[in-house]
């Protein structure tokens, strides 16, 4: 695996770190935080550039690893926002700074400080089974045959589906795909393409993983492949080239890639109906991570009736909505997290929050109780709206 898989090869990136806090704001005039973690502590430790420092600490002995640098280290969101430091990337192309606190993990999780709760559960799944697979539902999905077609020159990816609201939203696409009259593949094998892995600190399971999945996928033909999730698009994208050799590439496409497409060639239409605001969240790996930040945006544009507010933090200055935030250095983090999002929507007076990934709808809708049904994926929102 070309990624590096400890500190000690990152010390020149590490060193590099001038605590100049552009990790935790945006840019000039409006210096918007946008780092969850030094949001909810008001304190260099508790950012990107904090958790450097403590990794700095621990290569010149003076501290060790611990139980609390692991609650803080999977505290943070790894939300990318902290990739725009020009200090750090260029010290090592390899690794961002938001993939330093990823190696930092990985450390972690190999001197078994590993936080209770989720992040336990997941940990003793991978070494189990090596992956996560749970109560994954992807081998129980099922494609009309109007849409499936196995020779089809797109292959769309339904990995590690688990939740109602990836049934959902992959339901909702396959219903878009019949009103397009666009058949695709299916790519649904049980368990992750590694994103969650990586993400984690589960390193040492990844590098057989991901070549496993890529023989499969390529066993199916060369094909586009068709995204519903960011951040298995974003880590097949950027970090796949990194640990399998010679690694050829693929084109890929995000779900609102295609619809906007097919709004621009006539294959979608929109009803005509009622008059409605909505506010959209950027999703951190769909758009600092891949940077699609306009298609979303401008497939709403093409629904009647449908104007879009924006909240005060969008597109590269968006705020997470904290649900990959699994540690407890701060207590209800990702919930707390959420919440100050939902903030800002509420401020739109908006009447819905449209996103396009799976996680933050989950959170979004837990932390609006009653009101839950006011969150929802861009794909049931279009499936709604279109003939």
């Amino acid at each position: 695996m070309r990624l590096s898989t400890n500190l000690e090869s990152m010390l020149g990136s590490i060193s590099a770190c001038m605590r100049c806090h552009v990790c935790t704001y945006g840019p000039w005039p409006e210096n918007y935080s946008f780092c969850p973690l030094y949001e909810r502590g008001r304190t260099f430790t508790a950012s990107a550039g904090g958790l450097l420092y403590a990794a700095k600490a621990i290569l010149s002995k003076r501290m060790d690893y611990s139980r609390s640098l692991a609650d803080l280290a999977y505290t943070c969101v790894a939300c990318e926002a902290c990739d725009k430091c020009l200090v750090i990337r260029p010290s090592n192309p390899l690794m961002t700074l938001s993939d330093i606190v990823r190696l930092m993990r990985y450390e972690l999780v190999k001197r078994g400080f590993v936080p209770e709760g989720t992040i336990k559960k997941m940990y003793e799944e991978v070494k189990k089974k090596g992956d996560l697979t749970g109560n994954g539902r992807a081998g129980t999905l099922k494609i009309p045959e109007k849409v499936r077609n196995d020779k089809a020159d797109t292959l769309l990816m339904a990995d590690g589906i688990r939740t109602d609201t990836e049934v959902a939203s992959f339901n909702a696409a396959l219903s878009l795909l019949g009103k397009m009259k666009k058949q695709v593949a299916l790519f649904s094998d049980p368990g992750t393409l590694g994103a969650t892995l990586y993400d984690f600190g589960f390193w040492d399971q990844l590098p057989g993983l991901v070549e496993r999945k890529w023989k499969k996928v390529t066993g199916l033909g060369k094909k586009k492949l068709l995204f519903l999730n960011p951040h298995t698009q974003e880590f097949m994208t950027n970090k796949y080239r990194k640990i399998i050799d010679d690694f050829p590439g693929f084109t890929g496409c995000h779900f609102s890639e295609l619809l906007l497409d097919a709004f621009n060639k006539g294959e979608l239409k929109s009803k005509k109906m009622a008059k409605v605001k909505v506010s959209y969240h950027d999703p951190c790996f769909l758009g600092r991570g891949l940077g699609i930040y306009e298609p979303p945006r401008q497939v709403l544009g093409h629904l009647n009736g449908v104007e879009l507010v924006e909240m005060k933090r969008n597109r590269e200055q968006s705020f997470c909505c904290g649900a990959r935030g699994l540690g407890n250095y701060f207590a209800d983090f990702a919930n707390g997290t959420a919440k100050e999002r939902l903030k800002e929507f509420q401020a739109t007076k908006a009447d819905i929050l449209i996103t396009a990934c799976p996680y933050c709808k989950d959170i979004f809708s837990k932390n609006m109780g009653s009101e839950a049904n006011r969150v929802k994926d861009l794909t049931e929102f279009v499936t709604e709206r279109t003939a």
